[in-house]
């Protein structure tokens, strides 16, 4: 059997277009059984309608993502950066009640053979990225089939795992009390997500100007004993309350409040730092690959998890949309290919979506 597979979408029909055009290519030399999209059908692009229809005259399974959800305020927007709240609700606005319908009906997730399929990560099937390790080390808890499939980065990855050290039984996936924990730190790794380039540039001419200030500061005379000394008067002056205004001084009672609260801060602060601590001495069993533009053959020996990378909204660098062919018998193999970006740029700047939803595109990221 021939599955192809693919994620991220985004709303951009030109990268889908493309996609659906190289699998036919593909097909007319060795047939593709079924086409199997991983969530996020819409979101950032300007072609909602348009994607939704062609892909389910085209695919045989389609998994929920969470810009699908939001985009039928199934979720919350408050946990979406702001170029992706704005997407979401202009997409909202564009939905026929068919389409929405259709959101709204998609899994989290489907068990088809000897493969799960999820948009996030089986932890946290919405929201979680696989982007170590250590975050994959969890994932092969939840779920018990050779393969899983996965998208969300939007950037093709495999993690694999020695068979003999896998742990079972595996963990439901419907563990809420595991999930919560998932939703938590992936919902703050979506809102970062879109800011994470535009933060880079700008944070690197911010150090360096730092650096010089620093530099320059350290040649300077110190200050003499006299400017230090009149300097802490000054400081102890500003420090001493000021009888005319009034300012309270606590009771016994309060004293004591005041030092429970600390004290229940710092041990809030101990428990998130002991646990910190705990996960970065879990043992990992599991190593990452960047899988190459070609075929792929997992070791007999080892179940994995195995991201195809996006379609129209691809992070890795490469702009060109991206699918993977999983052939039972030969094993995978990763695809990239071109489409008419600008096209889609005008698009999203005619629809009025922020700009760097246009521009992001020709980088890859």
């Amino acid at each position: 059997m021939r599955y192809a597979i693919f994620s991220d979408i985004h709303a951009n029909l030109e990268a889908l277009e493309a996609v659906l055009a190289k699998i036919d290519e593909l097909a007319q030399e060795e047939p593709i059984d079924q086409i199997w999209f991983l969530g996020d059908l819409v979101g950032y692009g300007p072609n909602p309608n348009e994607c939704i229809a062609k892909l389910r005259e085209r695919t045989d399974v389609i998994i929920a993502g969470n810009h699908d959800w939001a985009a039928i305020n199934k979720i919350d927007l408050n946990d979406f950066s702001e170029a992706a709240r704005i997407s979401a609700e202009w997409t909202a606005e564009q939905l026929t009640e068919e389409h929405k319908q259709f959101l709204a009906n998609l899994p989290e997730k489907l068990v088809i053979g000897a493969c799960t399929l999820v948009h996030g990560s089986p932890y946290g099937p919405l929201w979680e990225y696989l982007t170590s390790t250590l975050a994959a080390e969890e994932s092969f808890k939840h779920f018990h089939t050779r393969f899983c499939f996965v998208g969300h980065t939007h950037v093709p990855i495999i993690f694999q795992q020695p068979f003999d050290v896998a742990e079972t039984p595996t963990i439901p996936l419907d563990d809420d009390a595991q999930y919560d924990s998932s939703v938590q730190t992936s919902q703050a790794s979506e809102r970062e997500d879109e800011e994470d380039t535009v933060e880079m540039v700008a944070v690197m001419p911010a150090q360096r100007s730092e650096q010089n200030t620093e530099a320059a500061s350290s040649t300077d005379e110190a200050p003499s004993t006299e400017e230090t000394a009149a300097s802490a008067v000054s400081q102890s002056d500003a420090e001493q309350p000021d009888e005319e205004t009034g300012t309270d001084i606590l009771t016994p009672e309060e004293v004591i409040l005041s030092a429970e609260e600390a004290f229940d801060r710092e041990v809030e602060e101990l428990e998130f730092l002991l646990q910190f601590t705990r996960n970065m001495l879990k043992r990992v069993t599991n190593e990452m690959l960047i899988p190459p533009e070609g075929d792929w053959a997992p070791p007999k020996a080892y179940r994995a998890i195995i991201n195809p990378g996006g379609v129209g909204q691809p992070r890795d660098g490469d702009p060109r949309a991206a699918f993977m062919i999983y052939d039972t018998e030969q094993g995978f193999t990763f695809y990239r290919v071109p489409y008419k970006i600008e096209k889609t740029q005008e698009k999203i700047i005619k629809a009025g979506l922020p700009p760097y939803l246009a521009t992001r595109l020709a980088y890859g990221r």
